[in-house]
């Protein structure tokens, strides 16, 4: 009989590019995979969706917004999510039940699969006390990041395994408590076949005239898009025809259009909303480069960003800001760094790439094959080992391809 397996996560499926690359990697393995997510408006309760059992809960809608709006929103979900899982276990007697954070407390939804003999893995996407003081303000050693480390921890000590997106948040987690043997790396690469054949830059040839940058993803202040805007007026001093498309949206669009009113660029910068992935590749192919404004936190030192991914995969040069998570995988003859924030080595950045046709084509070529190491394939073999090794009652670390153990440091 074929195993089953649980996922829960309080995302909308099948946005969730590293979601899909952990149940496509067990839907290959013969695995049967159920999921269970959050309602979007419109959707089904229940539906098979890319061979997935999908079980969609309602509850309060995410709206970033203050900190007892983000509690009511977890707790909602949390309440239903523990019935239906529980009640799904008790149906197909689930061998792994795999929970994706944010909240940390989640994994109470995979408390009784748990007490019932099932493994369980805990997907920490986020580091919460970083991620809390980012976004709150909170001090590093005040209470409320202090009772954070702890949910983590019981969070961490409820799973079998935890599966992390970079090197520098499993040394957090460690840090904090959770034992090296525990957790394990899989980096946030798109399993997306639309997110294939890389076409590198002309190196005989410069822009004829004009320069296309893009970025996409959801506009929010994280994300650093303000000041990729504020670039742009230094930029076109040097590329009078540069372009910037930005592609997505978010609660800060309305104040960035402003924001490009007011320095004059309408005819420069365009807001391009969210499309249809077939069209967001086709926009992304025809850029000259992809920039990823981040602003440096706590935060966002531990992380890598999907878009990072997305150009590095299509063979697009990328300027990203400069934190400790990117430099740690890619160097500068991949990747143009700038400091985050700074506008004017951002738009610098930019304008180098465009007189240097020849270092556009490098650092595409060496993100590449750089790339290559980390790839969909490489990530998915990682994370299959980690559900058979809990099945084999063994660790979660061991029988890994040598390039999963230098992913994770061995």
């Amino acid at each position: 009989m074929t195993s089953a397996v649980c996922f829960v996560s309080q995302r909308t499926y099948p946005v969730d590019p590293r979601l899909t690359t952990e149940t496509q990697a067990l839907q290959k393995a013969g695995y049967e995979v159920d999921l269970i997510c959050m309602r979007g408006p419109g959707e089904p309760s229940v539906c098979v969706l890319d061979g997935l059992n999908v079980y969609r809960i309602p509850s309060l809608a995410r709206k970033r917004g203050g900190q007892l709006r983000y509690m009511a929103e977890y707790i909602s979900f949390l309440v239903l999510s523990v019935f239906v899982v529980a009640w799904l276990h008790l149906r197909k007697r689930y061998k792994v039940v795999h929970v994706t954070n944010l909240p940390d407390f989640l994994m109470m939804a995979a408390l009784i699969p748990r007490l019932l003999g099932a493994k369980t893995i805990f997907d920490v996407r986020e580091c919460t006390p970083e991620m809390y003081g980012d976004r709150f303000q909170a001090t590093a050693h005040g209470g409320a990041i202090k009772l954070m480390g702890r949910i983590e921890q019981f969070s961490v000590r409820l799973a079998h395994a935890v599966v992390t997106c970079t090197e520098q948040q499993r040394q957090a987690l460690i840090s904090r408590g959770t034992k090296p043997d525990k957790v394990l790396v899989v980096l946030n690469v798109s399993s997306a076949d639309f997110m294939s054949h890389p076409q590198l830059p002309d190196r005989a040839n410069e822009p004829d005239g004009s320069f296309r940058i893009v970025t996409h993803g959801t506009i929010i202040k994280r994300y650093g898009h303000e000041i990729l805007i504020r670039a742009m007026p230094h930029v076109i001093e040097k590329i009078p025809h540069a372009h910037l498309e930005i592609l997505g949206r978010g609660k800060l669009q309305p104040e960035l259009e402003r924001l490009v009113e007011s320095l004059g660029l309408t005819r420069v910068v365009t807001f391009g909303g969210f499309v249809p992935d077939d069209e967001l590749i086709r926009r992304l192919r025809i850029a000259h480069c992809g920039v990823v404004p981040l602003f440096r936190t706590a935060e966002s030192d531990l992380i890598h960003t999907f878009k990072m991914f997305d150009y590095v995969a299509l063979g697009i040069p990328v300027v990203i800001s400069y934190t400790t998570a990117v430099a740690a995988y890619f160097d500068e003859s991949c990747v143009s760094f700038f400091t985050a924030g700074n506008e004017r080595e951002l738009a610098q950045a930019i304008v180098d790439l465009y007189e240097h046709p020849e270092q556009r084509y490098e650092q595409a070529k060496n993100a590449l094959k750089t790339f290559e190491q980390y790839a969909p394939a490489t990530q998915q073999a990682a994370y299959r080992n980690v559900v058979q090794n809990l099945l084999k009652h063994s660790g979660p670390r061991q029988h890994m391809d040598p390039v999963t153990q230098k992913l994770i440091g061995s």
